[in-house]
């Protein structure tokens, strides 16, 4: 048998480079379009054409969305008083701020049954909507409008101004397992 060496322009290695490369190129393709292929059996959803409505429709409204739905009506809400009102927001209030302890200094003429009387300065305090809780002194404010007014052994006032009456009165909780 006789072979003949050609000599190619083209040598061996760049030869199998190349067709390395292509059948790469061959089975990414084969990957890609196989997946493509896949995905969108899974993924198709059916479309079809909607004719136009002939009927002329009317706009429901919300006491014949509620009886189709069986929602009985809400009964008509009537205007809180102003003393209502105040209790609730008291209300809110008074779950919003805990007082945590009072640091409170007395004047030598108190007695030791823990007159309030006495009281010169201190600070209480006070942990709101359930943060760590900061010191307030007498007349800092405590939140936009709500002022610390005074302070008592176990028990803070707060107000709605420096001066004003005092609206909540806070106390200690009681120690726990005592």
């Amino acid at each position: 048998m006789f072979t003949a060496k050609m000599h190619s322009p083209v040598s061996p290695k760049a030869l199998y480079t190349v067709t390395f490369c292509v059948w790469a190129l061959v089975l990414y393709s084969a990957v890609y379009w196989g997946f493509k292929w896949l995905g969108r059996a899974e993924n198709e959803v059916p479309v079809s054409s909607v004719g136009t409505q002939t009927l002329e429709t009317t706009a429901v409204t919300e006491g014949e969305l509620q009886s189709a739905l069986g929602v009985q009506s809400m009964p008509a809400l009537k205007p809180l008083s102003a003393q209502e009102m105040q209790a609730q927001q008291l209300s809110l209030l008074n779950s919003r701020v805990r007082l945590m302890g009072v640091v409170a200094t007395q004047s030598p003429s108190s007695n030791s049954t823990g007159s309030t009387r006495g009281i010169q300065s201190g600070v209480a305090l006070l942990s709101l909507d359930q943060q760590a809780p900061k010191p307030f002194k007498v007349g800092d404010e405590v939140e936009a409008g709500l002022f610390l007014l005074s302070l008592a052994p176990k028990s803070v006032s707060l107000g709605p101004s420096r001066e004003g009456p005092a609206t909540l009165t806070l106390l200690l909780p009681e120690p726990k397992g005592l």
